[in-house]
């Protein structure tokens, strides 16, 4: 199967096809001319009539084609009608010259109404793919801006979430920095280093590392799964922080996870619940899953866009 790349098409592109059409059916008449009785001798005017209709008919054909193919590069759907577009008589595929003045009156209407019929369809399929646009650009879903403002408040969400881990950077003196230019730093570091995967949650769709999985929502007091991820990614965000130029404490990264197992063995009933720092851990899904949440509405649109460009 072979894979056509349709271009954005934009109000301009359909006001291109529509004056096309209407220089179409605003051609002079001249049929009368091309299938003038025999005994008729053409003037000077009507041959300069013929030369210029021609002429404009010429431009639009290749108008017609250009448009083709720099909005539907590859569409063998437009191309062939394009290439079938003919006024000349014809017999068996091969043009002749014929005194027969019907069979000529024919092949030139024949001509008028496939080019007619070509540039039709494509202003069709052009309204369609403008209205599509229009909707999208009227659809907050679609705005990048909104998009960008969302996206943040999920990012201000994990670094909320990992405030435990925040304050005891602080708290341990492991980087010289104040607080809200630690949580900076984290933000920057989720956004740039993070894996995106679709995956479901409660019914959603959320972005999250690894395959598709239940996505289970966390907040700043889940200490041993912030852990459990942190054992895994700790490393990376310290590089990272070096990376940028801070000044951060050797063992930094076994400093946090001591100190957290510590405050989870203060708050357990039992004084068992500790981080096993060595062997094998469940993977920890503290990753992105709720950094882009609820785009199941935003991917129905789009799917719904793209079923009805299909049946179209």
């Amino acid at each position: 199967m072979t894979l056509v790349r349709i271009k954005k098409m934009t109000e301009k592109d359909l006001n291109i096809l529509k004056s096309l059409l209407k220089r179409t059916e605003n051609l002079p008449e001249i049929l009368h001319l091309r299938a003038a009785p025999l005994e008729y001798e053409l003037t000077q005017s009507d041959k300069d009539l013929l030369l210029e209709t021609y002429q404009k008919l010429d431009d639009i054909l290749k108008e017609v084609a250009a448009f083709i193919n720099v909005k539907f590069p590859g569409r063998q759907d437009y191309i062939q009608p394009w290439n079938n577009i003919d006024f000349d008589t014809k017999i068996g595929g091969m043009k002749i010259v014929t005194t027969d003045r019907e069979h000529t009156k024919s092949a030139w209407k024949k001509g008028m109404f496939d080019l007619k019929s070509l540039i039709k369809s494509l202003i069709n399929e052009v309204k369609l793919l403008v209205d599509q646009e229009n909707e999208m650009k009227r659809n907050p879903l679609f705005d990048e801006k909104e998009w960008d403002k969302y996206y943040d408040k999920r990012l201000e969400k994990k670094a909320d979430q990992a405030d435990f881990f925040i304050d005891m950077i602080i708290e341990k003196g492991l980087i010289n920095l104040d607080k809200p230019s630690v949580r900076n730093h984290f933000k920057r570091w989720f956004n740039e280093t993070q894996n995106f995967d679709l995956q479901f949650k409660d019914g959603d769709l959320a972005i999250e590392d690894g395959d598709i999985q239940t996505v289970p929502d966390f907040n700043k007091n889940n200490i041993p799964e912030f852990l459990n991820w942190f054992e895994k990614e700790g490393n990376n965000f310290m590089d990272y922080l070096k990376e940028q130029g801070v000044n951060v404490k050797k063992g930094s990264k076994e400093t946090i996870i001591n100190n957290g197992n510590m405050i989870i063995n203060k708050k357990s009933k039992t004084g068992k619940q500790t981080l096993n720092n060595g062997g094998e851990q469940k993977e920890s899904n503290w990753t992105k899953a709720n950094v882009i949440i609820a785009l199941i509405v935003g991917i129905a649109t789009i799917v719904g866009i793209v079923w009805q460009i299909i049946k179209s």
